[in-house]
């Protein structure tokens, strides 16, 4: 059953890892859940910037080919975030010279 509109969460997320490049599913679960856990931990720096009758849906993927370790996951996951606060809210251009004359 749906959650109403004002409980439901402002990001919605899914966790990808190809059996392609890792055949045991222990190992594809042991990565979904490192990223789900950076993810937990980091979630609340895009929260605030995302307006209240909106919806963010994300979906990870994972392609590396070995085994991470928790701290590289965890710095691919803020470094994502990053970028999409970025794209969410944007730094004007021009590094606030705007007015700036040429005399």
């Amino acid at each position: 059953m749906p959650l109403p509109a004002d409980e439901q969460s402002p990001v919605r997320i899914g966790f990808s890892v190809p059996k392609k490049k890792f055949r045991l599913s222990v190992h594809r679960h042991r990565i979904t859940r490192l990223l789900r856990e950076a993810w937990r931990l980091n979630k609340h720096e895009l929260y605030p910037l995302i307006c209240k009758d909106q919806q963010l849906h994300i979906f990870l993927i994972f392609t590396d080919k070995e085994m991470p370790e928790f701290e590289a996951v965890q710095k691919a996951v803020i470094k994502s975030i990053e970028k999409l606060k970025q794209i969410i809210n944007p730094s004007p251009l021009g590094g606030g010279r705007e007015g700036a004359s040429n005399a």
